[in-house]
Protein backbone atom coordinates (compact mmCIF):
# COMPACT_ATOMS: atom_id res chain seq x y z
CA UNK A 1 0.00 0.00 0.00
CA UNK A 2 1.40 3.38 -0.91
CA UNK A 3 1.46 6.07 1.61
CA UNK A 4 -0.88 8.21 -0.27
CA UNK A 5 -3.64 5.47 -0.34
CA UNK A 6 -2.70 4.81 3.31
CA UNK A 7 -2.94 8.71 4.46
CA UNK A 8 -6.16 8.68 2.46
CA UNK A 9 -7.89 5.71 4.47
CA UNK A 10 -6.35 6.61 7.86
CA UNK A 11 -8.27 10.07 7.54
CA UNK A 12 -11.44 8.53 6.24
CA UNK A 13 -11.38 6.62 9.44
CA UNK A 14 -10.16 9.11 11.66
CA UNK A 15 -13.01 11.10 9.90
CA UNK A 16 -15.85 8.58 10.58
CA UNK A 17 -14.62 7.60 13.85
CA UNK A 18 -13.02 10.12 16.22
CA UNK A 19 -14.78 11.92 18.32
CA UNK A 20 -14.16 16.02 18.25
CA UNK A 21 -15.83 18.81 20.12
CA UNK A 22 -18.09 20.84 18.36
CA UNK A 23 -20.07 23.71 19.24
CA UNK A 24 -23.64 24.78 17.62
CA UNK A 25 -26.13 25.86 20.39
CA UNK A 26 -24.89 23.05 22.77
CA UNK A 27 -21.61 21.03 22.64
CA UNK A 28 -20.86 17.71 22.08
CA UNK A 29 -18.53 15.17 21.07
CA UNK A 30 -19.28 13.50 17.05
CA UNK A 31 -16.96 12.55 14.47
CA UNK A 32 -15.79 14.65 11.46
CA UNK A 33 -18.54 13.14 9.33
CA UNK A 34 -21.73 13.92 11.70
CA UNK A 35 -20.86 17.70 11.13
CA UNK A 36 -20.55 17.45 7.96
CA UNK A 37 -23.83 16.25 7.60
CA UNK A 38 -25.41 18.67 10.15
CA UNK A 39 -23.66 21.41 7.78
CA UNK A 40 -25.00 19.53 4.79
CA UNK A 41 -28.45 19.91 6.48
CA UNK A 42 -28.04 23.62 7.66
CA UNK A 43 -26.66 24.39 3.93
CA UNK A 44 -30.32 22.50 2.66
CA UNK A 45 -32.20 24.72 4.52
CA UNK A 46 -30.62 27.96 3.26
CA UNK A 47 -30.97 27.04 -0.08
CA UNK A 48 -34.53 26.43 0.86
CA UNK A 49 -35.53 28.82 2.69
CA UNK A 50 -32.94 31.65 2.16
CA UNK A 51 -30.80 32.91 5.19
CA UNK A 52 -33.21 34.81 7.43
CA UNK A 53 -31.87 34.64 11.38
CA UNK A 54 -29.79 32.25 13.16
CA UNK A 55 -29.25 29.97 10.28
CA UNK A 56 -26.20 31.77 8.61
CA UNK A 57 -24.06 31.60 12.20
CA UNK A 58 -25.09 28.13 12.53
CA UNK A 59 -23.95 27.51 8.62
CA UNK A 60 -20.75 29.25 9.38
CA UNK A 61 -20.02 27.82 12.80
CA UNK A 62 -20.51 24.61 11.76
CA UNK A 63 -18.12 24.73 8.32
CA UNK A 64 -15.59 26.50 9.97
CA UNK A 65 -15.31 23.68 12.47
CA UNK A 66 -15.67 21.28 9.91
CA UNK A 67 -12.31 23.29 8.03
CA UNK A 68 -10.26 22.97 11.21
CA UNK A 69 -11.31 19.55 11.85
CA UNK A 70 -10.42 18.47 8.08
CA UNK A 71 -7.28 19.74 8.40
CA UNK A 72 -6.43 18.24 11.96
CA UNK A 73 -7.08 15.36 10.88
CA UNK A 74 -5.58 14.92 7.38
CA UNK A 75 -2.59 16.02 8.89
CA UNK A 76 -2.87 13.33 11.76
CA UNK A 77 -3.49 10.69 8.81
CA UNK A 78 -0.19 11.67 7.25
CA UNK A 79 2.16 11.94 10.47
CA UNK A 80 0.35 8.13 11.53
CA UNK A 81 1.01 7.18 7.65
CA UNK A 82 4.59 8.09 7.35
CA UNK A 83 5.28 6.79 10.71
CA UNK A 84 4.11 3.39 9.80
CA UNK A 85 6.01 3.32 6.72
CA UNK A 86 9.83 4.44 8.29
CA UNK A 87 8.88 2.51 11.55
CA UNK A 88 8.27 -1.39 9.81
CA UNK A 89 8.36 -3.27 6.64
CA UNK A 90 5.15 -2.60 4.37
CA UNK A 91 3.56 -5.83 5.33
CA UNK A 92 4.43 -5.38 9.13
CA UNK A 93 2.64 -1.40 8.48
CA UNK A 94 -0.18 -2.79 6.73
CA UNK A 95 -0.82 -5.21 9.49
CA UNK A 96 -0.49 -1.94 12.57
CA UNK A 97 -2.81 0.30 10.69
CA UNK A 98 -5.43 -2.72 9.84
CA UNK A 99 -5.13 -3.46 13.79
CA UNK A 100 -5.57 0.20 14.68
CA UNK A 101 -8.69 0.58 12.54
CA UNK A 102 -10.42 -2.40 14.11
CA UNK A 103 -9.44 -1.43 17.45
CA UNK A 104 -10.81 2.17 16.39
CA UNK A 105 -14.03 0.56 15.16
CA UNK A 106 -14.45 -1.45 18.22
CA UNK A 107 -13.67 1.44 20.84
CA UNK A 108 -16.63 3.70 18.48
CA UNK A 109 -19.31 0.32 19.59
CA UNK A 110 -19.58 1.51 23.05
CA UNK A 111 -21.75 5.33 23.63
CA UNK A 112 -18.67 7.70 23.57
CA UNK A 113 -20.06 10.41 21.32
CA UNK A 114 -21.72 13.16 22.95
CA UNK A 115 -24.80 14.19 20.29
CA UNK A 116 -27.14 17.15 21.67
CA UNK A 117 -29.16 16.77 18.52
CA UNK A 118 -30.99 13.20 18.82
CA UNK A 119 -34.34 12.74 20.20
CA UNK A 120 -33.13 8.76 21.93
CA UNK A 121 -30.72 9.74 24.36
CA UNK A 122 -27.59 12.38 24.86
CA UNK A 123 -24.93 9.60 24.01
CA UNK A 124 -24.53 7.23 21.02
CA UNK A 125 -22.13 4.90 19.69
CA UNK A 126 -20.96 4.89 16.10
CA UNK A 127 -23.58 2.72 14.75
CA UNK A 128 -26.38 5.85 16.50
CA UNK A 129 -24.63 9.19 16.27
CA UNK A 130 -25.59 9.77 12.47
CA UNK A 131 -29.55 9.68 13.28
Amino acid sequence: MSHRTARLLLFALFALVVPLPFFLVQTGAVPAARILMLAGIVVALIAAEGMHGMIGIAAGLLLLQLAVYAALLFGAAHWAARGLARAWPQHLALATAALAAVALLVASSCDLYRTPFRTHSLHASLLRVFE
